[in-house]
């Protein structure tokens, strides 16, 4: 029996999901969610990762990556405040 191909995990805290997903593969590693039943978290940015970036593992190996979803939610706006009109719109939309 032969032993295994190694490879270095590489360092995926700090990317977007969706890029760490890529590096991991060309690393010959594949990142996977905690919860093995749910799909691949593709948004948000990772925040953690095992094992640690620098270890060597087989070829194939998976690496578990924690992602936090992006804030701003894309809604636009940002952190603007809401403005409240100055009095209620009557049913017509006017004031």
């Amino acid at each position: 029996m032969r032993t295994p191909e190694l490879v270095l995990v590489p360092a995926l805290v700090g990317l977007p999901a969706a890029q760490a997903h890529e590096v991991a593969m060309t690393a010959r590693v594949v990142a996977v969610d905690p919860d093995p039943d749910t799909p691949p978290t593709v948004e948000g940015t990772v925040t953690a990762q095992q094992p640690e970036p620098g270890t060597r593992v087989p070829a194939g190996e998976a690496v578990t990556i924690w992602v936090e979803p992006d804030s701003g939610g894309g809604g636009g706006g940002g952190n603007m405040p809401r403005v409240e009109p100055d009095k209620p719109l009557d049913g017509a939309g006017a004031n």
